[in-house]
């Protein structure tokens, strides 16, 4: 199965409603750790998904501004997995292992009916952009600049 595109906040809203399990990926045209990150989420999606359960799907965060907005979106790429309609859990960042393991964590829960894998367990690959090596190093920088 491919990766849904989504142009509206209706359409998203359709998705979630209709399928049981949804990982999202926010993300944007001109964003390069996007354009990083879309081909393993694409790989995921393809090898993972599961018809009329488990569902992918992507957002341009320029386009569809009033969902980024709802989902409090403050760095790309981001991403958000739903179980039954509700945010499970979420993550920023181009980390394709902790990518996988949510991604590979929803598969088996909605593979088996939704009982195999806790909330819990996807809550922990929640990050911060800002544990970001690239930022980190960022902010390292301006910090020794004040000193």
């Amino acid at each position: 199965m491919s990766v849904i595109d989504i142009k509206t906040k209706a359409e998203f809203d359709e998705l979630v409603k209709k399928t049981p399990y949804v990982a999202l990926q926010a993300h944007a045209v001109w964003c390069g750790p996007c354009k990083a990150i879309s081909p393993f989420f694409t790989k995921f999606a393809a090898s993972l998904s599961v018809p009329e359960k488990y569902a992918f799907a992507r957002f341009d965060t320029d386009e569809v501004p009033d969902l980024a907005f709802e989902l409090g979106v403050r760095s790309i790429p981001a991403f958000f997995f739903f179980e039954k309609g509700d945010k499970a859990a979420d993550m920023t960042g181009p980390k394709p292992p902790a990518l996988q393991k949510a991604i590979e964590d929803l598969s088996t829960k909605a593979k088996a009916g939704g009982d195999a894998v806790s909330s819990s367990a996807l809550n922990n690959t929640s990050t911060s952009a800002a544990a970001a090596p690239a930022e980190a190093a960022s902010s390292a920088d301006s910090s020794a600049s004040h000193l």
